[in-house]
């Protein structure tokens, strides 16, 4: 028989030990939930990330088809044009090459020699250059200077160049001639750009008509 103090001596250690067992199951329990919570997180996200690249990829793939099948539609609704351009190289399609030629003189590259050559062209702008000159007149009636100038600056360069070509294919007395009815009008011109840079519409419209009588007196000996 056991006294009661070793009795009493059992009891405690069967205790302890059975506490010790249940903290044990219940630790390694935690740390088996704490692994198990660990993994199911990082597969939810593994799924997340492939669910939002098989998104992307999805989205890619059907825009692409979209693309393709637009770039489709549109080539057959709009056919290619063929166009026949020998006219247009036998006319100086291909004049650029010219001016790219250093074998050749300067105002061949620069086609000068070409303008000079083709007079009838010459004489043509010569003729249309009226226009321009009535449409500068009607720009001083409605006070719009900066637009009127503009229309001799477009003006003067190319004609200055074509009057001066005509007057090269003069000789002697009728050169000299039409170099001073040439020299007459672009002073007449200046003046006229000078009255509209000032805004006067009186001078503007004086100005204007002494150029005009002045180029049909150059013109005329052409």
């Amino acid at each position: 028989m056991l006294s009661n103090r070793s009795h009493s001596a059992v009891i405690i250690f069967s205790v302890a030990c059975i506490a010790f067992a249940g903290f044990a199951v219940f630790g390694g329990a935690k740390n088996d939930l704490a692994l198990a919570a660990t993994r199911a997180s990082t597969q939810c996200r593994n799924v997340r990330a492939h669910a939002q690249m098989d998104r992307r990829t999805a989205l890619t793939g059907m825009f692409g088809a979209m693309a393709l099948g637009a770039n489709k539609a549109l080539a057959a609704a709009t056919a290619p044009d063929i166009i026949d351009d020998r006219k247009a190289k036998a006319n100086g399609f291909d004049i650029i090459y010219e001016a790219r030629d250093l074998s050749l003189d300067q105002d061949t590259r620069d086609g000068m020699t070409q303008a000079r050559e083709g007079l009838k062209d010459t004489k043509v702008r010569v003729a249309d250059a009226e226009k321009k000159l009535t449409e500068a007149g009607t720009f001083v009636d409605k006070k719009y200077w900066t637009e009127g100038r503009n229309v001799l600056r477009r003006l003067v360069g190319t004609l200055r160049f074509d009057l001066a070509a005509l007057a090269d294919t003069k000789s002697g007395a009728d050169k000299k001639a039409a170099i001073k009815a040439n020299k007459e009008f672009f002073s007449d011109l200046e003046s006229l750009d000078l009255a509209m840079y000032k805004k006067n519409p009186v001078a503007g419209k004086k100005a204007y008509e002494k150029t005009l009588a002045s180029y049909k007196a150059a013109i005329s000996l052409y």
